[in-house]
């Protein structure tokens, strides 16, 4: 059903790196109940240990830092994940012009003059993933929208079939 590969970029490693840069990392392992220099040692690519699934779900969950699940997925060339829980009808307007400053952002970056450093590139990778999050929110607003007005619910619905009773016709 799905054909997952995995990218030859180092993507999670990259995740590893920049997730231990923004973070205490000993501070956070304690709060974990993880020891401090195997968490460190595991979120260092060049380090043989490696990072456990549950070790990443601790350290996301404590956080609510999405840069490993994101990067562990770029790793399966998968897009960045969404925060459902985090859905609410009011934020609409908040989640289109967040998505829109994201997109601003990187339609700025692309027409940079400037070189493309690995930082540069972090940046524009990081709009893009928060512009995917924000439009699923919208788009997750929107359907809740839709599904608690039954009105408009019905009125979709109608819609939808009429269009895929016109498609097949």
């Amino acid at each position: 059903m799905f054909d997952f590969r995995v990218s030859t970029h180092s993507h999670f490693d990259e995740a590893c790196r920049a997730f231990s840069a923004k973070h205490n990392i000993i501070q956070l392992a304690k709060k974990a109940g993880l020891n401090p220099q195997t968490i460190s040692n595991k979120l260092n690519p060049d380090q043989v240990h490696q990072l456990t699934v549950r070790e990443m779900l601790i350290l996301t969950d404590l956080t609510e830092d999405s840069t490993l699940v994101d990067g562990a997925l770029a790793q399966l060339q998968c897009l960045p994940c969404v925060p459902v829980n985090e859905m609410a009808q009011e934020n609409l307007p908040d989640y289109v012009l967040k998505a829109t400053a994201e997109v601003g952002q990187l339609a700025a970056g692309v027409v940079s003059q400037e070189k493309l450093t690995p930082a540069s590139r972090r940046s524009l990778v990081q709009n893009v993933h928060a512009g995917i999050r924000c439009l699923t929110l919208a788009a997750l607003a929107v359907q809740a929208r839709v599904q608690s007005n039954p009105a408009l619910a019905g009125t979709a619905d109608v819609l939808s079939g009429l269009g895929a009773s016109i498609g097949m016709g």
